[in-house]
């Protein structure tokens, strides 16, 4: 296992050392709804980086990815879901999250909106429902 992930590294340095910016998107796991994923990230590139992020994991979070993704993911001790989801910038050294949310279906836009549009860096359960224009909630 350890040799795949040292090969997929070196991969990548190859590709952006010969290519430049070549755009690349990683993932983990390569089930269709996965595959699905990547495809709108990268359909999405257009927009930005982010953007491509945000696309990917919010896809995920929609068909529900491997059943542990999103709402329908795997519940906690009381048998409810509730979603967490971190978005960073590396090159701004920017940061947006949201845990414990409940009766939220779209954590990763929630927390790409948290680092655009709030000072909070980490909202956690009724503080990450932060409505926005009605976008976010139940």
């Amino acid at each position: 296992m350890s040799h795949n992930i040292v090969i997929v590294i070196l991969e990548l340095y190859l590709s952006a050392y010969c290519y430049g910016s070549t755009p690349i998107i990683v993932s983990t796991w390569g089930s269709k709804d996965f595959q699905q994923a990547n495809q709108n990230a990268v359909n999405a590139l257009i927009g930005g980086r982010l953007y491509a992020l945000v696309e990917g994991l919010s896809t995920c979070e929609r068909l529900q990815c491997d059943s542990t993704v999103g709402y329908g993911g795997s519940p906690d001790e009381t048998g409810e879901t509730t979603l967490d989801a971190m978005v960073m910038d590396g090159v701004g050294i920017r940061v947006g999250a949201v845990a414990n949310l409940h009766r939220i279906k779209d954590a990763a836009r929630l927390a790409w909106a948290v680092m655009n549009y709030t000072k909070h860096t980490l909202l956690v359960g009724e503080a990450g429902r932060c409505k926005r224009n009605g976008s976010f909630g139940p």
